[in-house]
């Protein structure tokens, strides 16, 4: 009997232990179902943003040459690399130039003679003017004299005319860069005529330091920038005081930065833009004219903008939205107005304020509502003082 009652007391003790056991562990399960799940938070802070006018512009070099064949012949050599930097000074084509050293040595043979012609009819004149008066020659032998010194006279003017002709076209035959500047493909090979009927194109010869970028600025951003002048008589009204800055087509900042050297005088009435070009330098020649780069014209220093990262952001229905964290860590998701991209990051217009707090991560984890763990990330988002 005393047996039993020991095991049933031991099998009531076991029951005891087992129940307590599983009602801590449902406990523990509702508690960590039910605490708030961590994600990453960021508290904004200011920081200053750098306020400029963005358009696209192109690269041209200027100036721009071609280098063409002036006179008829065959081709005899090409002188330089193609692609390279060439001289000013520096022969690039020669054409073949016996029949223009044949032209020239019949030219000064030319003139030789007429000199000779133009000499005796000088002498001629010189020796009847004496008789002329003394009636030894009558008036008409006399005329018939200077006329002829005239007209031997007009002839020299011509064969010396001639004369420089043919020295012109003998330098014609040996084709040097007027420029400084880079030299594109040869279009012609040697041994082709060139110059038949037609003056040839060779090849191209472009500035390359310093490039200039052609733009286009709309109406509205000019005089956004001519207000903002006015309000800073510093800069004195030009838009020529303003720096451009580039960025090239492989999204990386430019080192050089350049100047406003034209601006057109009128509105395209089509496209309601002012044409508009910058001088740049261009030591390395990194720059190719008919690159496309991004032009930016800085206007000042914003010293309280607010920057979050692109991904912190959401597109719904072409609205964008941000998930904010209240002072009671939970999530509620509120719009904001976009400006514009820097980097990786969006400058935020409206919707935001140093020391908000918001969402970089999870966003289709959780509810709008819903209470979370920040665990918070420090703000280290800076924006360089130019583009």
């Amino acid at each position: 009997m005393n047996h039993l009652i020991k095991m049933i007391s031991l099998l009531a003790l076991t029951i005891i232990i087992t129940t307590g056991s599983l009602f801590t562990a449902c406990k523990s399960k509702k508690q960590e179902e039910t605490a708030p799940p961590p994600f990453k938070v960021m508290e904004i802070k200011a920081v200053k943003v750098p306020m400029y006018i963005q358009t696209v512009g192109q690269a041209v070099g200027i100036p721009t040459v071609e280098i063409r064949a002036r006179v008829a012949g065959y081709l005899k050599t090409w002188d330089f690399e193609e692609g390279s930097i060439v001289k000013k000074g520096q022969t690039l084509f020669t054409i073949e130039p016996d029949e223009y050293i044949n032209d020239l040595a019949s030219a000064k043979a030319d003139l030789d003679n007429k000199t000779a012609a133009w000499e005796k009819a000088k002498l001629d004149v010189a020796r009847l003017k004496p008789l002329l008066s003394t009636n030894a020659i009558s008036q008409n032998d006399f005329d018939k004299a200077v006329t002829t010194e005239q007209q031997d006279r007009a002839a020299v003017a011509n064969a010396k005319a001639n004369l420089d002709q043919s020295n012109l076209n003998l330098s014609y035959t040996t084709m040097a860069s007027p420029i400084t500047g880079a030299v594109g493909a040869c279009n012609i090979n040697p041994g082709n005529l060139v110059g038949k009927g037609e003056s040839t194109l060779l090849t191209t010869v472009s500035a390359v330091d310093p490039m200039y970028v052609n733009f286009q600025m709309n109406e509205t951003d000019y005089l956004k920038i001519m207000r903002y002048m006015e309000s800073h008589p510093d800069l004195k009204g030009s838009l020529n005081s303003l720096t451009i800055y580039l960025t090239l087509s492989d999204n990386q900042d430019y080192d050089h930065p350049g100047k406003i050297d034209f601006i057109d005088r009128q509105v395209n009435t089509t496209t309601g833009t002012i044409a508009m070009r910058a001088i740049i330098p261009n030591p390395q020649g990194l720059i190719k004219p008919g690159n496309f780069t991004t032009v930016n014209i800085v206007l000042m220093e914003l010293d309280n903008g607010i920057v979050i990262p692109q991904s912190a952001t959401t597109q719904i229905q072409g609205k964008a939205f941000v998930f904010m964290v209240d002072k009671d860590n939970k999530v509620n998701r509120i719009p904001v107005i976009l400006g514009r991209s820097i980097g990786q990051n969006f400058m935020i217009m409206n919707g935001l304020k140093p020391g908000d707090k918001i969402m970089l991560e999870g966003f289709q984890k959780f509810k709008e509502g819903m209470q979370i763990k920040p665990d918070m990330v420090s703000d280290t988002i800076s924006v360089p003082a130019r583009p």
